[in-house]
């Protein structure tokens, strides 16, 4: 039995690492140099400064070209030379392999200068890392309370159904899923110490800790399980309370002090705060939004999530301190990520920093998932079911983000049901209209968002005539505007429309063309797919497009817009084309 348990464990946890490894072999953004991006330029401003110009205090970006002064994400303070707004945990953790990175960039003759490609692949690697080493521990911890199904039913959900794995493959550059992996670590350690007192684990325990609250100073909630379980376990705080209160506060310090260091030789203060004007507004949260609002909601784009909620109760008679935990711990977490000002966290695959206390809330999966296949035989496939289709929409909302179409911080209602489910959605979802922009001006100011918008015509073109294109004949006619006669600033943009109707044939490949060009050069190409928004055959509908004149198209250049039918049978008819330059402002002003 117990080999048969080991080799069940192995198998699903070998799975998923040849899961995991493959996707990043093949998909990984260190393929097109494009891993260190985002919060990455904060982590590696760190790595760059300690390795590549050996320089604690970054006074070696002024003298930078300004291109190469763009990867740092180094903020200006007044008074103050600028340094990174983020903590330098991650680079801690990025550290060992960014170092081989950089000994194989001058082996192999890449530019030893912390962005060619060995730079992306050992960041990215490390990350992958940590998505399978956090998965372990999870697995190892879970296994205490309930059996090897259950526990293995459970790191699939945190593995193949959560946007863990678009963080931990994909996008390993950033700092959610070390966090995962110090606590899946921490939980791990601090467990096996109240049962064999082994001062070893309590003391690396007590480090993860600290390095997760350096990484992220809100993780620090999860310092209530330790609290919890040391209230309920009186026996446990009477024996150990020395070595708590001293051998595990300096280990838990000790990861924080260079940071704390380093913000008092650059700032001269000990504690500095390095977002400027970005705030946790904490009386007014955006709870609901976070859960399940349309750009990013935790629970609409992962909605294994529910069980942790659900699972609570369950958990009660398996693990009480756990239980305990968990009930302050996650509505906690919820409520301090969703107060800061930008609660949708950016372009992001559903909420990440939710990914950070995953390890925790894997119990609560798990004890819904035991409760619920203890009740009935029946339930085991309806479960099974329900998993397959789960693993399977987390696999393409992962696909559809990593192209570009789920854009995160853009997402609305619309975009949302173009992209559900469907592996052959619009291809440009912008162009459609789809996406709606968040108003960070407001949130900044901790406000609500403006919806209103005026709509403004300022420049009309038309097309008033009736073509039937074809395989026969491919190609209408063109609205040409010179480059001289419209315009795109800040809150203008150019608004395509199109009365089409097709045949009931469904096998034509039917577009609207948008083309920006200049002297046999083209500076932007954009396609409608007409067949993909007609949703009624042999009636007239109208299609529209939204975009913006390239930054580079010359004075003396043209937008171009004709029907295009590409290949396929069938036939589409096309009138009344449009072409409208417009001016959107908000209608409301920016302090209400």
């Amino acid at each position: 039995m117990y080999i048969q348990a080991i080799l069940r464990r192995i198998s699903v946890l070998s799975l998923i690492s040849i899961i995991s490894i493959g996707v990043y072999t093949d998909q990984g953004q260190w393929k097109t140099e494009s891993m260190i991006r985002g919060d990455a330029h904060g982590y590696c401003a760190y790595l760059a400064s300690w390795v590549i110009y050996h320089d604690f205090s970054f006074d070696f970006y002024p003298a930078l070209d300004k291109d190469i002064k763009d990867r740092y994400w180094l903020n200006q303070y007044e008074g103050l030379q600028p340094f990174p707004k983020l903590t330098m945990g991650l680079a801690m953790l990025q550290l060992p392999g960014y170092l081989l990175a950089h000994w194989l960039a001058g082996l192999l003759g890449y530019a030893q200068d912390g962005w060619s490609a060995p730079y992306h692949f050992a960041v990215g690697f490390s990350g992958l890392l940590a998505f399978l080493i956090g998965l372990f521990f999870i697995r190892k911890s879970l296994e205490k309370s309930f059996s090897t199904t259950v526990s293995d039913m459970t790191v699939i959900c945190i593995a193949l159904m959560t946007n863990a794995f678009y963080y931990g493959v994909l996008d390993g550059a950033q700092s959610h899923i070390y966090s995962f992996m110090l606590l899946s670590i921490a939980i791990y350690l601090f467990d096996r110490w109240t049962e064999k007192k082994n001062e070893k684990d309590f003391l690396i325990a007590s480090f993860c800790f600290g390095l997760l609250v350096l990484i992220r100073p809100t993780n620090g909630i999860v310092l209530i399980y330790l609290l919890l379980y040391l209230i309920i376990n009186k026996t446990l705080v009477n024996r150990y309370l020395i070595k708590i209160l001293l051998i595990g506060l300096l280990a838990f310090l000790l990861p924080i002090i260079p940071q704390l260091v380093f913000w008092k030789m650059i700032s001269g203060s000990w504690v500095f705060y390095s977002y400027g004007d970005e705030h946790i507004y904490w009386l007014s949260p955006h709870i609901w939004e976070g859960l399940f609002s349309f750009r990013n909601g935790w629970l609409i784009y992962t909605p294994i999530m529910l069980l942790a909620f659900v699972g609570i109760p369950f958990l009660r008679k398996i693990d009480r301190p756990m239980t305990w935990a968990l009930s302050f711990i996650l509505p906690l977490h919820v409520y301090i990520v969703f107060s800061w000002w930008c609660w949708y966290y950016g372009s992001s695959l559903s909420m990440r920093p939710m990914i950070d206390l995953y390890p925790l809330f894997a119990f609560g999966i798990a004890a819904f998932v035991r409760y619920a296949l203890s009740k009935n035989a029946l339930i085991y496939p309806l479960i099974t079911s329900l998993f397959g289709l789960l693993i399977y929409n987390n696999a393409l909302q992962t696909k559809q983000y990593d192209e570009g179409l789920l854009s995160g911080s853009d997402m609305t209602k619309g975009a949302f049901s173009a992209l559900c489910l469907n592996t052959d959605p619009p291809s440009n979802l912008k162009l459609l209209g789809l996406y709606k922009a968040p108003d960070t001006d407001r949130l900044l100011l901790g406000q609500p968002e403006r919806s209103r918008r005026d709509t403004i015509v300022e420049k009309s073109w038309q097309l008033d005539q009736t073509v039937l294109i074809n395989s026969t004949k491919q190609f209408g006619p063109s609205i040409i505007i010179p480059s001289s006669d419209f315009e795109t600033p800040y809150d203008r943009i150019m608004h395509v429309s199109a009365e089409v109707k097709a045949s009931e044939d469904d096998r034509y490949n039917a577009y609207l063309v948008m083309s920006y060009d200049a002297d046999d050069a083209n500076y932007g190409y954009y396609t409608v797919e007409l067949h993909k928004q007609l949703r009624q055959k042999n009636e007239w509908q109208t299609v529209h497009a939204y975009l913006r004149k390239s930054e580079f198209l010359p004075e003396a250049g043209i937008m171009k817009i004709y029907p295009w039918f590409k290949k396929g049978k069938g036939e589409v008819e096309v009138r009344n084309v449009i072409v409208e330059q417009l001016d959107c402002p908000y209608s409301e002003p920016l302090t209400p």
